[in-house]
């Protein structure tokens, strides 16, 4: 005789299948957690790398920033370097045109005494003294005469050829000796002229003021308030140097010096 289960044939099927997938369970949760374990270890791996390159980023971004700020402060120091060369330059420039000017002032001044040398030597000649005739007295002798455009010359030699010094003593010498006489003034501003070539401005601004000022009508006074306009400007005596410019410009309005004048005045007003 069969036995009979207290279930239908289907339903222990049923029963069955159920207590196989419990049994099988455990192991496919355990697959399905160690996929999911291994994809968050990569993530997790992922992760530290872009960390670390966005630090390596930042480092190379920080050091770009710096070379950049050392390469700036580098240009600046460069231009400011040349800017004050350039106004060295500017002024050396400057300072050479003014001597170059002036040499050639001299210059003429020294061909103009030239072309008259003979004719003040004829007056300046030193008589011969004539033996007295047997039996008489001898007459006093004859005062020499002395040519200062020979002395004046020289000075100017001295100058033009760069021995200052020297040619500031020579000046200031004729000026003593002989400033009555018609190259008194240019003397005098070939002292200003000395001092101003080896750059002792406030000296050269005293020598041309004492030109203005004791040869009131001489032919070098335009020269002289133009070059005192100058050694104020390298003394920093912007205001003085103004009004000196200004003067020049009204009372010698036709001078040369007048127009180079105005220059100056511009050249300040554009600073």
């Amino acid at each position: 005789m069969r036995a009979h289960l207290p279930f239908g044939n289907h339903a222990a099927a049923r029963i069955l299948a159920l207590a196989a997938c419990l049994a099988v369970l455990p192991g496919c949760y355990s697959k399905r957690f160690k996929a999911i374990d291994a994809s968050f270890a990569a993530l997790s791996a992922q992760a530290d790398s872009l960390a670390n390159e966005h630090a390596r980023t930042r480092a190379e971004l920080a050091e770009l920033k710096k070379q950049v700020d050392e390469h700036e402060q580098t240009m600046r120091s460069l231009r400011a370097g040349t800017q004050t060369r350039s106004e060295e330059l500017v002024g050396r420039i400057e300072q050479l045109e003014a001597r170059l000017e002036d040499q050639s002032q001299q210059l003429n001044d020294l061909a103009g005494r030239t072309r008259t040398r003979s004719t003040v030597l004829d007056s300046a000649v030193v008589p011969v003294p004539v033996p007295p005739a047997p039996g008489t007295k001898s007459s006093a002798p004859s005062s020499v005469k002395v040519d200062p455009t020979a002395a004046y010359d020289q000075a100017v030699l001295d100058f033009t050829q760069g021995r200052f010094p020297l040619a500031l003593t020579e000046f200031r010498a004729f000026v003593q000796q002989h400033g009555a006489t018609d190259l008194g003034d240019n003397a005098q501003y070939g002292v200003g002229e000395s001092f101003y070539a080896v750059g002792q401005y406030d000296s050269a601004a005293i020598a041309y003021r004492d030109v203005i000022e004791r040869w009131p009508q001489g032919d070098k006074v335009p020269a002289a308030l133009y070059k005192l306009g100058i050694a104020y400007q390298k003394g920093n005596k912007s205001a003085e140097a103004r009004t000196t410019y200004n003067t020049l410009i009204e009372k010698y309005p036709r001078s040369g010096e007048a127009r180079l004048a105005a220059e100056r005045v511009k050249e300040m007003d554009q600073r």
